[in-house]
Order: C-alpha cells, then sequence, then structure tokens
C-alpha cells in the first residue's frame, strides 16, 4: 500500500479526537462509562524496518542476512546491486528448515520493490505442502496475509519458499526486509459485530466483509431489526467495481441474459462462492478488512485484487473508508462504478435525495415510493437519477413511506444514483429475497496498480434527521479520487 491511504487514515483519526475532544459520547443521552472512550480508527498492521542487507554471493545464488536477523538464500534474479535484486519472474527466496517450526495463520513481509510483485509462499498445512498467491504494492512497505484456511481454525507451519514476479513488462528492484509469522486470534464467527449505545453493526467475514448487518438501537419500528438485505453474496453494502468485457487473457462470464465484464465483489460470486479474508484489525469501535474479492460472473474465480474496508461507528453515523488496488495489468473500460453498492429490506420502500441547486440549504427533496427493478432496461430511465454538477448534497436514503424511518446513504463527489426496488413486498426479513438498491455512481477507468480510495458515511432515523447528521458532516471527505 502506498503512503496516501496511511495518511488519510491518520488525518481522520485525528480530525475525530479534536472533533470528539478526546472522548466519545457514543449516546449523548447516556452517560454510561462505555461511551466515553477514545475511537481508534482500526488500520493494517505498519513495521518500521529498514532494507540494510548483508549478502554472500554464490555461483548460482546468494545468501542474506537481513538486519532483524533474517536468513535466506535468493536466486533466480537478474541482478543484485546496492542490496536489491533485479527480478522478473522466477525469483525465489528458500529457508532452513526450522526455522518456521510454530505453528501460524498470519505472515507479515516487509519488502521494497519498485514495481509491483505477486508472490507465492509454500508451507506446511496438516502435513502437505500448501502454496498460496499474494500480490504487493510498489514501495517500501508492509503487507500481512491471513492463510487461507484461517476462517476455519487452520495452522500452518515451516515456511519453505517464496516466489515473485514483476507485474510490469520490467524488472523491479526488490529486497525482502524482514518475515515474521504469528498464531492470530481468530474471529471465527461468520459476522463479527461492533457496538456502541446507537449502533450494531455486522460485518460479514466469509464474505469478504461486507456489511451484512446494521441495527438501530433507537428504532421506533416494531420487529424492524436489520436494516440491510443479506439474501446473498451480491447484496449487503459492499465495494464492487467494473472493469474490461474481456480481453485475450481474461474472458468474462454471463449474468441477468447477458455477457457480464469484469467485476471484483467483495461478497462472492453468483455461484455463492465467497470472497477471502486477506486480513483483519479489530478496535474497540473499528474494523479493518483487507479482502480478495470474487469475479460475479464466473465460478469460483478470485480476482487479481484486494479491497480494503475500514468501519467505524460513532455516535449518529457510521464511516467507511474504502480502498481498491486491481493487479490484472489489464486495460479497463469507462464504466459506471457503484459507489458503493448497497441494499436494504423491502420495507422501507420510499426512496428520497436531493437533486436542486441550493445544497445544504434545506431545499426542497425529491422522493419516489413506487420505483421497480433497476436492472431490467425498460425501467433503466426511471431509476437513474442525475445531480447537478455543482450539487454537493449528495445524499439519498431509503425510509417506510409510512413510518418516515429508515437509513441513509452519503458519499461526496458522485454523479447520480442508480437505485430501485426487487419483487417489493414489504418484508422487514433481511434473508428475503425482496430487497431495495442504490448505487451512487461516478464513471471511472479502473486503471491497475493504482488505488482508487473513497468514503462513506450512514445514518438512521427520519428522512429530516438523516439530512440533519449529514449536513452536519458535510466535509468529512473530498473523495478526490473520483477526479482522476
Amino acid at each position: 500500500m502506498n503512503t496516501k491511504f496511511i495518511k488519510i487514515i491518520l488525518i481522520i483519526l485525528t480530525s475525530a479526537i479534536l472533533l470528539l475532544s478526546g472522548c466519545v459520547n457514543v449516546d449523548r443521552n447516556n452517560n454510561s462509562q462505555n461511551t466515553k472512550k477514545e475511537v481508534i480508527m482500526a488500520k493494517r498492521q505498519l513495521k518500521d524496518f529498514t532494507t540494510d542487507i548483508q549478502t554472500t554471493e554464490k555461483e548460482n545464488y546468494t545468501t542474506v542476512k537481513t538486519s532483524t536477523g533474517l536468513e535466506y538464500t535468493a536466486e533466480g534474479y537478474k541482478s543484485l546491486k546496492d542490496g536489491k535484486f533485479a527480478v522478473k519472474n522466477d525469483f525465489t527466496i528458500t529457508f532452513e528448515d526450522g526455522m518456521f517450526a510454530d505453528p501460524f495463520n498470519r505472515y507479515t513481509i516487509c519488502y521494497e520493490s519498485s514495481r509491483p510483485l505477486k508472490g507465492t509462499v509454500s508451507y506446511e498445512e496438516n502435513g502437505k505442502l500448501k502454496t498460496e498467491y499474494f500480490f504487493l504494492e510498489a514501495g517500501k512497505d508492509t503487507f500481512s496475509c491471513l492463510i487461507e484456511n484461517y476462517l476455519s481454525g487452520g495452522k500452518g507451519i515451516n515456511i519453505k519458499s517464496l516466489t515473485f514476479e514483476s507485474l510490469s513488462n520490467r524488472s523491479a528492484d526488490f529486497v525482502l526486509c524482514d518475515l515474521t509469522c504469528e498464531e492470530y486470534k481468530v474471529y471465527a464467527d461468520n459476522t463479527y459485530y461492533i457496538n456502541n449505545d446507537r449502533f450494531k453493526v455486522g460485518i460479514r467475514l466469509l464474505w469478504g466483509g461486507g456489511i451484512n448487518y446494521i441495527s438501530d438501537k433507537k428504532n421506533p419500528i416494531k420487529d424492524l431489526d436489520n436494516l440491510i438485505n443479506q439474501a446473498d453474496e451480491g447484496r449487503l453494502v459492499q465495494q464492487s467495481y467494473y472493469g474490461t468485457q474481456g480481453n485475450h487473457e481474461y474472458k468474462p462470464g454471463f449474468y441477468n441474459n447477458a455477457q457480464w465484464s469484469y467485476n471484483p465483489v467483495q461478497g462472492g460470486d453468483k455461484n455463492g462462492n465467497h470472497s477471502r479474508i486477506v486480513d483483519i484489525v479489530v478496535e474497540d469501535y473499528s474494523v479493518y478488512i483487507k479482502a480478495q474479492p470474487q469475479d460475479w460472473s464466473l465460478n469460483n474465480s478470485l480476482t487479481p485484487s484486494y479491497m480494503e474496508n475500514c468501519y467505524t461507528i460513532f455516535a449518529d453515523y457510521i464511516r467507511v473508508d474504502n480502498r481498491f488496488v486491481d493487479f490484472s495489468g489489464w486495460q479497463h473500460r469507462d464504466a459506471h462504478q457503484e459507489l458503493p453498492a448497497f441494499y436494504t429490506v423491502s420495507y422501507l420502500d420510499k426512496f428520497t435525495w436531493y437533486e436542486g441547486e441550493k445544497p445544504w440549504e434545506n431545499d426542497a427533496l425529491s422522493s419516489r415510493n413506487n420505483l421497480r427493478f433497476w436492472g431490467d432496461p425498460q425501467y433503466s430511465d426511471d431509476c437513474s437519477f442525475a445531480l447537478k454538477e455543482d450539487n454537493t448534497e449528495t445524499w439519498c436514503s431509503w425510509t417506510n413511506s409510512k413510518d418516515d424511518y429508515g437509513i441513509g446513504l452519503y458519499v461526496p463527489n458522485v454523479e447520480l444514483f442508480l437505485a430501485g426496488r426487487n419483487a417489493y413486498n414489504a418484508s422487514k426479513d433481511s434473508f428475503d429475497g425482496a430487497c431495495n438498491y442504490v448505487a451512487p455512481i461516478n464513471t471511472l477507468k479502473l486503471v491497475s496498480f493504482e488505488p482508487l480510495e473513497y468514503s462513506y458515511l450512514m445514518a438512521t432515523g427520519s428522512v429530516d434527521e438523516i439530512r440533519e447528521i449529514f449536513k452536519t458532516n458535510k466535509d468529512f471527505a473530498t473523495n478526490a479520487s473520483f477526479d482522476s
């Protein structure tokens, strides 16, 4: 990961602390002790390390000792200069038997590379040799990864080797500075929950860490618990992107009676195969997730990409920070990107948004409570709501038209909303096939190896309450990645 996303998280954390004067009153009407804890936003593990290494060159290989005491043998490189190996493909690092003898379910690589890389790690699991692959961004960085069987309690021992190949047409200058292994806490439940006095938010670990549960403890509606539809891996609140429609390496599948495109989906694919959890870090009111998503129209085909999410709950809103990096190297097309894909229970039948020219001045809102299915071409115009260029009040909500209660979504710097209802039946059941949908949309082209980052807020209550919360926090992010 480059430093930009790290800086964003640090700025967010600093702003939150300043805003809340060092503590969080999670519910202004509740003085319980647990509401006054400082909100610490979860973030990925980082390590300080030096790139200084000692090398001894032999005829066909080089032995390496790092400043941390790690020793390994390197071969398959083009050259060695200034402590870095020129890596094209088939660069192999091997370790002596017993160096990683203790059981582990998470490994951490500290490295420096001039170009993005694809790597593999080989280790023993249940007496058999297992090989898994991973991706590294260019730069001086830390990469932590859970083994594939992490959620089911799997353990590995004895890392045998790492291999690397450059993902560009040119060699990468690379050095492995450290490799550590650990037995990390297993969050084995399908859904991990974070709580405060207002919200209970569920993150479906088995489905790539997408949000499958949001409950408002001030909800006035009887028997309405979860506001999010979780009928399958394509629902939830989650990241989803669209890329190439096919090339000499990639052949997409079919969905909805049409040839689909490259479509990394955080939850999984249309056949029920779930995406892979790569890393998780938990704080009291925040969770960081890294996942490798499935390709929606294919069958159990993990994409060459990573998605990262930071979920944090505050007194009256939920914040989500997203990051996506594609490692395919393909040339992608301009496409309407779901930012994010957002599904609610069918009971919330009324869609509201602002389409005027006086943002954040309490100007009249627009609403619809009879939307059709957004995926039917004959209703596409009826389900698309363009926003004026100078309109910064880019939020929307799904509420119940009778009770005036529901959930809102605020994503700065978007062009339009795509919204609709599927098989409407007013069900409050989050597992029901009927659901409502909205995606704030921008027309963007995925660029391989370049991060796409954006943030959004969610809030609950009446339409007016939701609007006021978003107005109070309207400057929380700019989503500048949408302008690139």
